[in-house]
């Protein structure tokens, strides 16, 4: 087997111009992934999981795509240019330029966490079936917001992270970024278990555990002809995405991670 070929590369509009990493091994590909980082911090301490989970998965012959969202990461644009219609636009750059750079329209998609709100948007207007894998995923805006803020305080005065002095942060920061209230207040109207991915879509979900914002969103699409088939992580390995004091560590859960690998092999 060939070790898979990473290329940096910058794609989208000169004016909203993005960087990604494509994982892929030389020749044609047989199948393509756009795989999606979840926002704010979180996106920082998963970059090592995606980064293997890319390279596991072009090791089985499914070209991938990581990229910065606008305004994040490497890609071009200030923390509050992150923008719900921002992110569906640039996944539709990502499917876009991933389709030309594999050669392949069969385009799946992989989303941790928070990144499965903008994802499922995107797809919920698509015509046709899609393939998704949710790891994780995040389904209520309300809640998603809530635990973000809930987070901010922890890190400004419960955690003992300022134990000389007393931080005030500036009126539109939260967990150490810039964020534009129009994105709190667009995800916050989001509610991904009222979606409908197209009938005849495959969604797999990658759990920890489930929550019953999981248990509606898998009814209400099966109810529409999707199948949706579930694989439980082992709970030990989820990591304390809400535990204050891992708010800087790197987010690996290595055996989840190499059970999901194990998954792009078995699919060969």
């Amino acid at each position: 087997m060939n070790r898979p070929l990473h290329e940096p590369l910058f794609f989208g509009a000169h004016e909203r111009t993005l960087f990604g990493l494509l994982h892929s091994q030389p020749g044609p590909q047989r199948r393509a992934m756009v795989l999606c980082a979840p926002l704010l911090q979180e996106g920082i301490r998963s970059h090592r999981a995606l980064w293997v989970l890319a390279e596991s998965a072009a090791a089985s012959g499914v070209a991938s795509l990581c990229f910065d969202w606008y305004g994040t990461g490497d890609s071009a644009g200030e923390d509050t240019a992150l923008s719900l219609a921002g992110m569906l636009a640039d996944l539709d750059q990502a499917r876009q330029t991933l389709a030309l750079r594999a050669g392949t329209d069969r385009i799946e998609w992989l989303a941790l966490r928070s990144a499965a709100l903008p994802l499922l948007v995107h797809l919920a207007a698509s015509s046709q079936p899609v393939e998704l894998v949710l790891w994780d995923p995040q389904l209520s805006g309300t809640a998603l917001v809530e635990s973000w803020y809930e987070q901010h305080r922890a890190q400004m005065y419960g955690s003992g992270r300022y134990p000389h002095a007393r931080h005030e942060p500036e009126p539109d920061e939260l967990l150490g970024f810039a964020v534009d209230a129009s994105l709190l207040g667009a995800l916050r109207a989001l509610d991904a278990t009222q979606l409908q991915l197209p009938r005849g879509s495959h969604v797999r979900l990658l759990l920890w555990q489930a929550d019953d914002d999981i248990v509606r969103f898998s009814h209400s699409q099966r109810m529409h002809g999707v199948t949706v088939e579930t694989v439980l992580l082992e709970d030990l390995d989820r990591p304390g995405w809400e535990e204050p004091t891992q708010f800087g560590s790197q987010a690996y859960p290595r055996r989840s991670v190499a059970r999901i690998s194990q998954q792009w092999e078995s699919a060969r």
